[in-house]
């Protein structure tokens, strides 16, 4: 991830039900949903998550973005609030 010119997105999460699945077992769902050639950084605790998500190719962020917020319509995200 060093080239500064291609978009970026970071995405955090929050677990607003303690019977959901913790951060590290749902940030891997999140990754298993995402293009397998983005670039992924995880990071997670039992509460919540962030990943910074770099595309390859011609997408932009707002594309990444809106995939993103797809994910999160997933029933296997149910009890996460997306925080950014």
């Amino acid at each position: 991830m060093n080239d500064r010119h291609e978009p970026q997105v970071v995405m955090a999460a929050v677990r607003h039900d303690p019977g959901a699945a913790p951060g590290q077992t749902t940030v891997i769902r999140v990754l298993s949903m995402l293009p397998a050639h983005w670039v992924c950084v995880p990071v997670a605790d039992q509460d919540s998550f962030e990943l910074r998500v770099r595309p390859h190719g011609a997408e932009d962020a707002e594309a990444v973005s809106a995939r993103v917020a797809a994910v999160f319509k997933d029933p296997a995200l149910r009890g996460w609030r997306r925080t950014g």
